[in-house]
């Protein structure tokens, strides 16, 4: 299994898009916030020749052009410029080519919503890992529909994330001292779509990391049923991430996670709810294929206990 090697700048990052078409308008100012962070940006994988169906090319011109970046020497991060849909009818041409891939040094990809299906490739077949955030072209609405800062490659590769505010769900969740297992997922959409066929990942020993956006809560609910139904999701633990829309009200907010919490009573795995990674202002990094730790609580001092629980990723 090939690894990223630690203590690489990753300051060489190449622009891709895979999936829906893209405004080339706006990348000049794509490029200048990765620059300011003192990214070199490669635009040689950006290309487009928009298909019937609005992706930016064919499902063989943009899986050529993905395996050709991700072969590619000279770069350290492939950055997805956007999502949208298109990326799971990569997977076969990426199935053809993994013995090639598999020859290589990993590469690190960065990407988030339809990217899951690029995410799932890399970590299941190969080994890799990849980084669960923003897209580029994200950075276009700082401040409005994106507060999440452009994550440091380097910093989440070489020392990890941690968050203290992930909230158990069930009562599982709530009496494990810790649960371990390597994470995996992304959009809800794309991890369901792979059940039942040959690209569905082994979940055995996986925490599963889910969020989506545009379902309505009873879709949700659908969603949730399903997985309650699978033959084979014998996972660690699930934590969910940002379902409802990026202005919700409160009321919004409130129904979505009782469809959630309804799911996590029945689920017979520990449930947790973190909504600071989806679609939404905030949309921070995990590192998909490696191993994640969510730990209780243990301060029996009654000022410093919490209902929440810390998630360490090294």
């Amino acid at each position: 299994m090939n690894t990223p090697v630690t203590n690489t700048p990753y300051k060489n990052v190449a622009l891709i898009a895979c999936s829906t078409q893209f405004d080339p308008a706006q990348v000049p100012q794509v490029i200048d916030v990765f620059e300011s962070h003192g990214y070199h940006v490669n635009c040689h994988y950006l290309q487009q020749n928009i298909s019937d169906f609005g992706y930016v090319d064919t499902d063989q011109a943009r899986a050529h052009n993905l395996i050709k970046a991700l072969l590619d020497s000279t770069i350290d991060v492939l950055w997805f410029y956007r999502g949208g849909g298109g990326a799971l009818n990569l997977l076969p041409y990426l199935q053809r080519y993994k013995q090639q891939l598999l020859a290589i040094p990993a590469k690190v990809i960065v990407g988030f919503s339809d990217v899951t299906a690029i995410h799932s490739f890399l970590n299941n077949e190969l080994g890799w890992h990849s980084i669960h955030g923003v897209n580029a072209n994200n950075h276009l609405d700082m401040g409005t529909t994106n507060q999440q800062p452009l994550p440091d490659i380097s910093e989440i590769m070489n020392n990890g994330v941690s968050y203290n505010n992930v909230l158990p769900l069930n009562a599982l969740a709530h009496q494990a001292t810790a649960i371990n297992g390597t994470l995996v997922g992304g959009n809800h959409t794309l991890v369901a779509a792979t059940f039942g066929t040959q690209y569905q990942p082994e979940f055995t020993g996986k925490v599963v990391l889910l969020e989506d956006i545009g379902v309505t809560f009873r879709q949700l609910d659908r969603y949730l049923q399903q997985l309650l139904f699978l033959n084979d999701f014998n996972v660690e633990a699930i934590i969910f991430g940002q379902y409802y829309s990026t202005e919700p009200t409160d009321q919004e907010r409130i129904m979505y996670k009782a469809v959630l919490q309804h799911f996590a009573e029945q689920y017979d795995k520990p449930v947790y709810y973190f909504p600071f990674f989806g679609h939404g202002k905030y949309n921070q990094p995990f590192i998909l294929g490696n191993n994640i730790t969510l730990q209780r609580n243990q301060d029996l001092t009654l000022l410093n206990t919490t209902e929440y629980v810390t998630l360490r990723q090294i």
